[in-house]
């Protein structure tokens, strides 16, 4: 008899579900209303291989079966399909441009940023949110960042993040009211960057 690969063991979610994915829920959206400012998560979940731990909270408090989730190839696990299929319920999808929720690595490929949902005109919000699983982030001047939610200019500092980002970043903003919004996910620690901010690049 041909032995069966083992399911992967589960981790644990929210221990207090309607607690803890508020609290993070009041985070993300805090961080969306101030557009650059670092925001430490408020609690310490366990991350399935592919993930880190603040990425996994994101998806655990923003996802559910009505959101479909692409992971890049190297987020993308067994251990990770399974977690976000138990605990939040959400198709994976293995096309980008299907997604409600993309995560990936900022040193891995990004071309796929191009083929993300935009919205449109009359449903802006059918757009994608990127989750970009980042090493580090500071308030260090290397963008200057500034739009609505910022009272005159917010430093923020993503070591790493290539010419082409910016690019596409600076033609998203332009999309305005479609665009994507986007997500920079260290391990403990978030910051938002929604379509609606302009970047200054220093």
């Amino acid at each position: 008899m041909i032995p069966q690969p083992r399911a992967p063991e589960l981790l644990r979610g929210f221990e207090n579900a309607a607690f803890e994915s508020n609290a993070v829920f009041r985070t993300i959206l805090d961080a969306m209303a101030h557009p650059g400012r670092i925001y430490d998560l408020p609690l310490d979940v366990p991350a399935p291989t592919g993930l880190n731990k603040s990425a996994t909270a994101f998806l655990l408090a923003m996802a559910d079966m009505d959101t479909t989730i692409w992971l890049s190839p190297d987020c993308a696990s067994n251990a990770a399909n399974a977690h976000l299929k138990f605990h939040c319920g959400s198709p994976i999808t293995g096309t980008s441009s299907a997604a409600d929720f993309a995560v990936a690595r900022l040193d891995g490929d990004l071309a796929f940023i191009t083929d993300l949902a935009l919205g449109n005109a009359e449903y802006p919000d059918q757009s994608a949110t990127l989750i970009l699983q980042v090493e580090d982030i500071s308030d260090k001047a290397d963008m200057i960042l500034r739009g609505p939610g910022i009272k005159e200019s917010q430093n923020l500092s993503v070591p790493g993040l290539p010419a082409a980002f910016h690019t596409w970043r600076a033609e998203n903003h332009h999309l305005f009211p479609c665009g994507v919004d986007v997500i920079f996910a260290a391990d403990r620690k978030i910051a938002a960057l929604p379509r609606t901010t302009r970047i200054e690049v220093r």
